[in-house]
């Protein structure tokens, strides 16, 4: 009796020890993606990483980067951490939380300086800077973006919209518009659509229109692009360089686009010895010296920066 019962924790254990070995690898390394990538031939091709081809053009060509800081848990936020933009005007970084509502302004470091709720608002998922102390925000169970104003120091109370603006996409459910981005020269408004199918948006003359209803102008060429990125969580646009950066969670990828949706680059977000991956990759940033910084769900903040200096 003693040696079945013995036998039996045995099995157990061992039943336990691959259920949350198979749970790692899944949720940090996301095997299956991996294998069904694998599966389908769905490959890096050559048009990226082609450093010839780019040779003395302005890009931030990924495969330079490296984490700095990763995991970091940002303090006072339990869960539903999602979109991160630059604030080029205060040098800051803005980010969502999808469940409550609200807007986080944190440091370069990753430390929260503010949290504010956002009224009338829910499922906020992307966030963009749009200027002149502006943010859009993207809720996506409503299809809609909500212009907001930053608050002043030391506003106390939520923050109210100054006027939303409704896209007319078809309804996904939970596979609908994620990230968001904004280009302030050519005033032009860029959404990705995670998954089922995945896509590339944009909007143009977002702000001069001052319309209540938009139909984003999808981009399949820029996706067909990339087959080997299976879902779209964020991007983020770059001034200095007039690219846009992608990021995909299942894929565990960065990807960098011309804004004419040409293939430039890719890193696969390696993780440091000792470090899990990025468990859940929901928002991206760049600032103006081109450092990156992203954040993951459930609290996680990381920040990636050259590892060799441009030149």
């Amino acid at each position: 009796m003693k040696l079945h019962l013995r036998k039996l924790a045995i099995v157990g254990g061992a039943l336990a020890l691959a259920a949350w070995l198979g749970f790692i690898a899944i949720r940090y390394y996301h095997l299956d993606n991996q294998a069904g990538r694998w599966w389908r031939g769905d490959r890096i091709g050559a048009d990226w990483n082609d450093s010839g081809k780019w040779a003395g053009e302005s890009t931030l060509w990924l495969p330079e980067y490296r984490f700095d800081i990763e995991n970091r848990r940002i303090e006072g936020v339990d869960r539903n951490l999602s979109g991160l933009a630059w604030d080029s005007d205060d040098n800051r970084l803005l980010a969502t939380v999808n469940r409550p509502a609200s807007l986080l302004i944190l440091s370069t470091e990753g430390a929260v300086r503010s949290r504010h709720v956002l009224a009338d608002t829910g499922d906020a998922e992307g966030i963009a800077y749009l200027g002149d102390d502006r943010v859009a925000v993207l809720l996506e169970g409503q299809r809609m973006v909500r212009i907001f104003r930053l608050p002043t120091a030391g506003h106390v109370g939520p923050m109210t919209a100054e006027r939303s603006v409704q896209l007319d996409m078809p309804d996904s459910g939970n596979d609908g518009p994620e990230g968001l981005a904004y280009d302030q020269a050519n005033d032009t408004l860029y959404i990705t659509k995670e998954r089922a199918p995945r896509g590339i948006l944009k909007v143009p003359h977002f702000q001069h229109s001052a319309r209540a209803r938009a139909t984003p102008m999808d981009m399949p060429e820029w996706v067909a692009a990339m087959p080997f990125v299976t879902d779209l969580a964020s991007i983020e646009f770059d001034p200095v360089n007039r690219s846009l950066l992608l990021l995909s969670d299942e894929s565990r990828m960065l990807v960098e686009i011309d804004e004419d949706g040409s293939p430039i680059s890719t890193n696969e977000l390696p993780a440091s010895f000792g470090q899990l991956p990025v468990p859940q990759a929901e928002g991206v940033a760049v600032d103006d010296q081109g450092t990156i910084f992203m954040v993951s769900e459930p609290n996680l903040f990381y920040r990636l920066k050259r590892d060799t200096p441009v030149l």
